[in-house]
């Protein structure tokens, strides 16, 4: 695998490119603070614009700390507004494969940016990373988020059953994975 970092990734209809610290705002208002969003996420939505810039910072330390990061921001070129972000939030260098996440506005669901932007993603591990796999997950909750995979050419591969509990529900529920090789 190669270790190039985050270069600027285009689309028909997006830029994929690194967060800085000046896309907190951008950030909180799009996606961060949104409950709808964060439902079937890790995370609780960000009560202020000071945890995006945390969240942030965080992150942006991180990369300067850890060879392998591969991050961005998702934006439209139409309107230079930033609607979401991907990112590799597990490398193996060892099994040449990255888990990818990513999370988008609610108001920018069901256009197809989630697949074009999953889709560069995959084509930038492979070709110019070098990985073998990319593998990406999502509760059972969110089978959007399953149908947006299956779209960019990944196949479902396996349940963990009831392995992450339902913030909506309180329920335990499947955690589900996909995977594409690199042929």
């Amino acid at each position: 695998m190669r270790n190039i970092g985050t270069k600027t990734i285009e689309t028909d209809r997006l830029i994929l490119r690194k967060p800085t610290v000046d896309d907190a705002e951008a950030i909180f208002n799009n996606w961060a603070n949104d409950p709808i969003v964060t439902k079937h996420l890790t995370w609780e939505p960000h009560k202020s614009i000071d945890v995006t810039r945390e969240y942030l910072n965080n992150k942006l330390e991180k990369k300067q700390d850890d060879g392998y990061m591969f991050d961005w921001l998702v934006i439209l070129k139409e309107t230079n507004e930033i609607i979401g972000e991907i990112t590799a939030v597990k490398v193996s260098v060892i099994n040449k494969f990255v888990e990818m996440g990513h999370c988008y506005g609610s108001k920018y669901w069901n256009k197809g940016y989630a697949t074009e932007a999953l889709r560069a993603f995959i084509q930038y591990m492979f070709k110019l990373v070098g990985v073998e796999k990319v593998i990406a997950c999502h509760s059972s909750e969110n089978p959007a988020s399953g149908k947006v995979m299956i779209k960019a050419g990944m196949h479902y591969d396996a349940a963990l059953p009831k392995y992450v509990v339902d913030k909506a529900s309180g329920k335990r529920v499947d955690l589900l994975y996909y995977s594409i090789d690199n042929k």
